[in-house]
């Protein structure tokens, strides 16, 4: 898939949502990974792994 279609697809999901501001994102820091979630929106979720 390409970067494009990963970008539009997360605006969408956030226009969808309300356009909710910053203070809404919560981040879970583990050792395989950082998440970055929209609370009460499960489509506005991010996740970088690590190594």
């Amino acid at each position: 898939m390409a970067l494009w279609d990963d970008i539009e697809r997360s605006l969408v999901a956030w226009q969808d949502a309300g356009s909710p501001e910053i203070t809404v994102v919560r981040l879970r820091i583990t050792a395989e990974a950082h998440t970055y979630r929209t609370e009460g929106d499960p489509s506005l979720r991010w996740q970088h792994r690590i190594g």
